[in-house]
């Protein structure tokens, strides 16, 4: 019998055309009600899920990342032709002026109106949501694990462990999920104990350097995201609202991350009189961003909210009482 993750996924898979929930319940064979209850979880999962109306009947749709993406494209073009105005003369100055009104139309900042463009709607690959969450890492590594998992077989991998203690090791293993969370890519892979209990690891890409398929089938298991990244930036288990934060990015290496960097829903970056950067974002503040924020609290300054410069205030108190002890 399928897991309620299970039919989320399968769910998914058939939102890349407008369904309505009776059609999805004809499709999944259960009731209406079930299929409400897994799409108020696709809802605050933030994957680009639509409501529209056609034909008099409330349809759902995962907007296509080509859709979503229209208006982003728009505006980078705007803002190249806005950096590259002299802004010497009055016409310039209130062609820039103009300029600004539209990218600020065409820019959703509310959390309420934003759902980010769905990047994919392959089950077995997760993307997390949030800072420094960059979609474009697809390669052909990628696509064998995936089709490994598809089809329900072992990966033969070479694999460069994160610390230098360790030594490069060849081993097999029975892929999961791919998982970016962070802007960095796991490949989950799980195993049984010696108490036959489950059990996931993570393998960084980056540190895969080579993998084969095997003709080795793989036994089934009950993986959950929810559960396997507990603290994430809101995509599985915080129902906080966004929240309005501005901070002060003081260090150019800091900055340079910032400008690379995707962030959901988009941020905005201005430079203050002493060239530091200032930026707006909605952000859930989850655990994880509270440690980021830690980890480079000497190059950033925390303008708003005042609750959120508390928080860190608390933690390196207590970070400090710690290392006291």
């Amino acid at each position: 019998m399928a897991t309620g993750y299970e039919k989320i996924n399968l769910i998914k898979s058939k939102l890349k055309t407008p369904m309505t929930v009776t059609m999805l319940a004809d499709a999944l064979g259960c009731s209406p009600r079930t299929v409400f209850r897994h799409l108020e979880v696709i809802e605050q999962e933030n994957c680009g899920l639509r409501k529209i109306k056609r034909e008099g009947e409330t349809r759902y749709v995962i907007q296509v990342e080509e859709q979503a993406n229209f208006n982003q494209s728009v505006v980078k073009q705007l803002e190249k032709i806005k950096k590259n105005l002299p802004a010497t003369s009055a016409p310039d100055i209130k062609t820039m002026k103009l300029l600004d009104k539209v990218i600020g139309v065409l820019q959703t900042t509310d959390p309420e109106e934003f759902k980010p463009e769905a990047v994919t709607t392959d089950p077995d690959y997760v993307l997390d949501y949030g800072p420094f969450c960059d979609d474009k890492i697809q390669d052909a590594m990628v696509n064998r694990a995936l089709k490994a998992i598809h089809e329900g077989f072992a990966l033969k991998i070479r694999y460069r462990p994160s610390t230098s203690e360790e030594e490069i090791k060849t081993c097999e293993i029975f892929p999961v999920k791919v998982i970016l969370r962070m802007d960095t890519l796991y490949l989950v892979a799980g195993e049984v104990d010696e108490k036959g209990e489950e059990v996931f690891k993570n393998y960084l890409f980056e540190n895969i350097e080579s993998m084969s398929e095997t003709n080795h089938s793989s036994p089934r298991f009950n993986f959950d995201a929810r559960t396997h990244y507990i603290y994430t930036f809101g995509k599985y288990t915080d129902t906080s609202k966004p929240e309005d934060i501005t901070l002060e990015i003081r260090s150019k290496w800091l900055q340079t991350q910032f400008e690379r960097a995707h962030f959901y829903p988009a941020i905005s970056k201005r430079l203050d009189r002493n060239k530091n950067m200032i930026v707006d974002m909605k952000l859930r503040i989850t655990p994880d961003f509270l440690n980021w924020l830690m980890g480079s609290s000497s190059d950033i300054r925390i303008l708003k909210p005042a609750s959120l410069r508390e928080k860190i205030k608390q933690k390196m108190k207590m970070a400090l009482a710690e290392m006291d002890g």
